[in-house]
């Protein structure tokens, strides 16, 4: 069972979201936990960005399911943006320059609640005079973390590709493949396969919790992101003959085909599963054959 925990610290920590931790000075970061009391008017600022926060605790067991947290976003003391949301027990909203353009974006990180789910992260970035918006959208557990991973000053969002959940296990049971973006002026950009040995790592990982794993009844669903992992490596046909001689022939989870919530059939196997899943999220190609590995797009 060695191998659940490990996938457990890796994916579950939405139940230990004091797991935000974005390296930030406090003078620019507001964490809201279960200990957190309503207020009003708190405020963060770095340079001429300045947020203006207000939080109200969120009552569970009732009929409250209002937004719980606003913010207005300031730019040399004129407002800019105003705007709220809402968030399950934990939040934080940080300064920090994620591009290294000398201006701090506002990140507002949201909790849906749950053991397993979901964590948003809302980035605005000055730009143009005004202030653009984007997300990561709701992903599992604490969504992600931003990283400098080559100390070049600009931050990756580092994460993982969440369809692969449940896809052909359980959710400890799964291992989902790398997903590593950019902050880029203002807009998140897929870069994964130019971080090959983080992909690399990785990989590694999903091979050891594999081998712990090979005699129980869940070892489809890490499989299942090995393959996925070992494309963005390039190596697809080795780690397909590796699934072909090690996956679960018994196990029927993910084997189903459904449209609009309604089953219309059934793969025959786990291979032809993985197979159609993989076109169906782009890891493969129509043909069922990976893209050209090309570190320089």
């Amino acid at each position: 069972m060695k191998y659940l925990q490990q996938l457990f610290s890796y994916l579950s920590l939405a139940v230990i979201p004091l797991g935000f931790s974005t390296p930030v000075l406090a003078a620019t970061q507001i964490n809201i936990n279960s200990d957190t009391n309503s207020f009003r008017n708190q405020k963060i600022q770095s340079g001429a960005v300045e947020v203006v926060v207000n939080y109200r605790q969120a009552v569970f067991g009732g009929n409250d399911r209002g937004d719980n947290l606003s913010y207005k976003i300031f730019y040399n003391g004129r407002m800019q943006v105003k705007a709220s949301t809402s968030t399950a027990v934990f939040a934080e909203i940080f300064l920090q320059d994620l591009d290294s353009d000398r201006q701090p974006e506002v990140i507002i990180k949201t909790f849906t609640g749950g053991a397993h789910c979901c964590t948003n992260h809302l980035i605005y970035s000055w730009h143009n005079k005004q202030f653009i918006a984007e997300e990561t959208g709701f992903l599992n557990s604490n969504g992600g973390e931003f990283k400098d991973l080559n100390g070049d000053g600009i931050f990756e969002f580092v994460t993982y590709d969440n369809s692969f959940l449940y896809a052909f296990s359980s959710y400890s049971g799964s291992y989902p493949p790398s997903v590593i973006y950019q902050f880029n002026r203002g807009k998140l950009e897929n870069i994964t396969r130019l971080y090959l040995q983080e992909i690399g790592e990785r990989a590694s990982k999903m091979y050891e919790a594999f081998l712990e794993a090979k005699d129980s009844g869940e070892k489809n669903g890490i499989l299942a992101g090995y393959v996925a992992q070992k494309i963005l490596l390039g190596e697809y046909k080795q780690a397909w003959q590796f699934m072909l001689e090690n996956y679960d022939p018994k196990s029927d989870t993910g084997l189903d085909i459904y449209e609009e919530d309604k089953k219309v059939g059934e793969y025959a196997n786990f291979p032809a599963a993985l197979k159609a899943f993989l076109i169906n999220t782009d890891y493969l190609d129509e043909k069922g054959q990976p893209y050209p590995l090309n570190i320089e797009d």
